[in-house]
């Protein structure tokens, strides 16, 4: 159960005027278990073109196996005739070290201030998810782990945009529902400000983005449609100015009660959006993952996911998923393979707000490199309060 906080403290840090009428909600998750992985593979070396052999092995405490570890204020105002202000701050937090998340920052996972109003719907300004991520997080449910990150367990999900992502400087308006449907639309006039390489005074020296998307929700049936599109900044290269990143996401869900059926479709070209790496602080062979924000004219790629969760009693549940991703141009990660993950875990609720889980997942052909492939497996404990 969430604590209500009336705490003054608090209140006064974060605006400097305490409010009687305004509660605030102090929440979080702490995830945390045992992973195991393991990549191997082999590749002709450019320069001499002998064929060389990797492989690498990692057992240790690993966070975030189910969902991201983070904690949070949330508060809200009402101002009357049906209209409120909001605010949302949430820092990511690595439990196994104590480290804050998102390249280190205070709030990563979400900061933001915004005004709303039952009939016309919210307008929020800060560092956002995309609409993309939002929709496909939605789309799959608490069950799911906000997606399934969780059962790829460090191969990350193989899409682009509606991939966690996340924009700095987020102007983002939402609709309320209409009959079912809800619009969104967003700008970022900078989408890193921690990128000091795309950062500058200038407009034209800040990497852009725009955001929207179309969502429908009618009882058990889901399903949504998203678009992004980066500008990039002045300060990159002439080849990368030429790229547009675009990417077109689809998806929809259906909960049949003995099981939910989940379906997504991406195409991304000109680009990636949310880059995966399998360890950014090791070199394995080619193994690089996927940057974040590349601008790669000529560069495409399909994304294709099907899952299901299929609830066992009112403690326990599995799920399954299967991942696709077709590029067609090696300018991204050296690499134009199909990559295939295939994922299943299993997760027991010891009360409303505990649960511990087991994952597991196989890739072939991981970060579009041929004959790389890894295997992961998890287990470890969430707690939600």
């Amino acid at each position: 159960m969430k604590k209500k906080l009336l705490l003054a403290a608090i209140t006064t840090a974060l605006s400097g005027t305490v409010y009687a009428e305004t509660s605030v909600t102090l929440y979080g998750i702490i995830d945390t278990g045992i992973n195991y992985s393991r990549i191997t593979g082999s590749y002709t070396d450019p320069a001499t073109g002998a064929q060389n052999d990797y492989k690498a092995t990692r057992t240790g405490m690993r966070s975030d196996n189910s969902q991201g570890s983070r904690w949070g204020l949330r508060g809200k105002e009402d101002l009357g005739g049906g209209n409120y202000a909001f605010f949302k701050l949430e820092s990511g937090i690595d439990p196994t070290s104590g480290n804050s998340g998102q390249n280190n920052r205070l709030f990563g996972r979400e900061s933001v201030l915004g005004i709303g109003g039952d009939s016309w719907g919210e307008l929020s300004m800060g560092r956002h998810y995309n609409v993309a991520s939002r929709m496909m997080i939605s789309m799959f449910g608490p069950k799911f782990g906000g997606g399934f990150f969780q059962l790829s367990t460090g191969a990350g999900l193989g899409f682009s945009a509606a991939n966690f992502q996340r924009y700095d400087n987020l102007a983002l308006y939402q609709s309320p529902s209409i009959s079912g449907f809800r619009f969104s639309a967003g700008y970022s006039s900078n989408v890193d400000s921690k990128k000091a390489s795309e950062t500058g005074f200038a407009t034209a020296d800040n990497t852009r983005a725009i955001t929207a998307g179309l969502s429908y929700q009618n009882g058990p049936l889901m399903a949504y449609f998203a678009y992004d599109q980066l500008k990039a900044s002045d300060k990159l290269s002439s080849a990368e100015r030429d790229a547009t990143p675009r990417a077109y996401s689809v998806g929809g869900s259906y909960d049949f009660e003995v099981l939910k059926l989940a379906l997504a479709y991406e195409r991304t070209t000109d680009g990636w959006f949310a880059g995966k790496s399998f360890d950014s602080n090791a070199s394995i062979g080619p193994v690089r993952g996927t940057p974040t924000n590349a601008f790669v004219k000529g560069f495409r790629a399909n994304s294709y996911l099907v899952a299901v969760s299929v609830p066992l009693n009112e403690s326990s549940s599995m799920f399954g998923s299967w991942q696709r991703v077709d590029p067609n141009n090696n300018s991204l990660t050296r690499g134009d393979s199909n990559t295939n993950t295939f994922a299943l875990g299993y997760t027991y609720a010891l009360s409303k707000r505990t649960n511990v889980y087991a994952v597991g997942s196989y890739t072939k052909n991981y970060a579009f490199l041929s004959d790389a492939k890894l295997t992961t497996a998890s287990i470890g404990l969430r707690h939600a309060f």
